[in-house]
């Protein structure tokens, strides 16, 4: 049972079974012959494979690996969410970013998803620090450069072969890009970035031509994400930096935090590891999906909007993902909530649905939870999901997404309520798009009321 995003190409599938006889009350769901335990069994500290700092950087061989920040910050009583991700599909030849940032105050969302390919824009081999005895780093795009990605603005018609793209201008020199097609539908598909070339200083101008149509146009977008530590602790003082065009309203957004540490590790599902292909030929990162988390990430920095920098801060959340993560063939469906409960307890909540339509309103879900308690002592349990309250339903996807779900967690005699800030939180990638929202926490955790800050985070292909 893993978890994680797809931007691209659908990932993975997996099977959750819905269970019945639900009753309602105040938004509330009480289940009848609901299991309670008490008492739960922690995972022992030895069947942990994650080893720190040495897990915190990258991993040759691979096929998937992601460093993966969200959160809640603030800025005085103003509300921001946000994403900063920065990923790796070696298998399938292609790196991403995700960057994002909500407005709660202002209800406003900015967001970009940018692909980058090998050889010369992404190199699996460079594009993070492997090597455990230096300085940790991750890096997509380039922050001097002005040219990261080409935007495809309209994909024009009647093209019935590939056009050429020039890149001119901008103050660099040879950079290169090709267009990928839809000639069954005479349009450009979308502009890849292949060389980066050196020096740009300002936005070159794109220009299509030939291939026996007209009307496409594109333009070149200036994003990156980098991340970077020092020795001896690289989970201190992570400098994490991200610049995005939002792909509606061109606004710019950038983000310089300073990110560390002040917990324990989020050894998720207790052990950090899962297996997905057993196998006698493949490597252990072929065959298992390898995960933890940093839960309680102090966060201050700056966020600049509308050419206003921003003084925030807030406690924040850092996935690192990575080994076997699914097929093509399968895609996954799933809906997942991580939460930083005010007694110290983080929770990472999920559930995998299957190949169907996702579970209607007010109907319990079977999922499972990793459970942390402030000095580390960590639990994964049977919990139940069950979405309440209102949806949205985006334009953009046509998708419809759970605003509010309730989380019931029988082992701590837990009810936790994680509700979205805002609706409009979507990443609308064609083919696969996520919802990934900054939220709130609030319920009863071992019979104690709680609260906090979360996240709600939903695929429902």
């Amino acid at each position: 049972m893993i978890r994680r995003r797809f931007l691209l190409k659908s990932i993975m599938a997996a099977m959750a079974t819905p269970l019945l006889g639900v009753t309602g009350c105040d938004d509330v769901f009480r289940y009848e012959n609901s299991e309670t335990t008490s008492d739960p069994e922690p995972i022992p500290e030895s069947d942990a494979v994650i080893i720190l700092p040495n897990d915190h950087y990258q991993h040759s061989g691979a096929p998937t690996e992601w460093w993966w920040h969200i959160g809640t910050l603030y800025a005085g009583d103003r509300i921001f969410g946000f994403e900063i991700n920065a990923a790796s599909f070696q298998k399938d030849g292609f790196a991403f970013t995700q960057i994002m940032l909500a407005d709660v105050s202002n209800n406003r969302t900015f967001q970009r998803t940018t692909p980058y390919i090998p050889p010369l824009v992404f190199n699996a081999d460079s594009w993070a620090e492997k090597d455990a005895t230096k300085d940790w780093s991750v890096k997509l795009g380039d922050e001097s450069s002005y040219l990261s990605a080409i935007e495809l603005i309209d994909p024009g018609s009647g093209y019935t072969s590939t056009p050429l793209i020039e890149i001119s201008g901008g103050g660099g020199s040879s950079a290169q890009a090709m267009a990928l097609m839809n000639l069954d539908a005479g349009e450009i598909a979308i502009i890849v970035l292949t060389v980066p070339g050196v020096g740009y200083t300002s936005e070159p101008t794109i220009t299509i031509t030939g291939g026996g149509g007209s009307g496409a146009q594109a333009r070149a977008i200036h994003t990156y994400v980098s991340m970077h530590s020092s020795l001896p602790d690289p989970t201190q003082n992570m400098i994490v930096k991200a610049e995005l065009v939002d792909e509606k309203t061109n606004a710019v957004v950038k983000f310089d935090l300073k990110l560390s540490e002040q917990g324990h590790p989020f050894i998720v599902w207790g052990t950090g590891v899962q297996s997905i292909y057993p196998s006698e030929t493949a490597t252990a990162l072929e065959q298992n999906n390898y995960y933890y988390s940093l839960t309680h990430l102090q966060a201050d920095g700056t966020i600049e909007l509308d050419g206003e920098t921003i003084e925030v801060t807030g406690v924040t959340w850092m996935d690192h993902e990575y080994g076997a993560f699914g097929t093509e063939e399968n895609p996954v469906k799933w809906i997942l909530q991580d939460m930083q409960l005010d007694n110290g307890v983080s929770i990472s909540n999920f559930a995998l649905l299957g190949s169907g339509p996702p579970p209607p309103l007010n109907q319990k879900t079977e999922s499972k939870a990793t459970v942390q308690r402030e000095d580390g002592t960590t639990y994964f349990v049977d919990s139940f999901t069950t979405p309440i309250g209102r949806t949205w339903t985006s334009t953009d996807s046509d998708k419809t997404y759970f605003m509010q779900l309730q989380i019931d967690i029988p082992s701590f005699d837990a009810t936790i309520i994680v509700t979205s800030l805002m609706d409009a939180q979507e990443f609308p990638v064609k083919g696969g798009p996520v919802y990934e929202g900054v939220a709130s926490a609030s319920g009863t955790f071992e019979g104690q009321e709680v609260s906090g800050t979360a996240w709600n985070e939903q695929t429902l292909r």
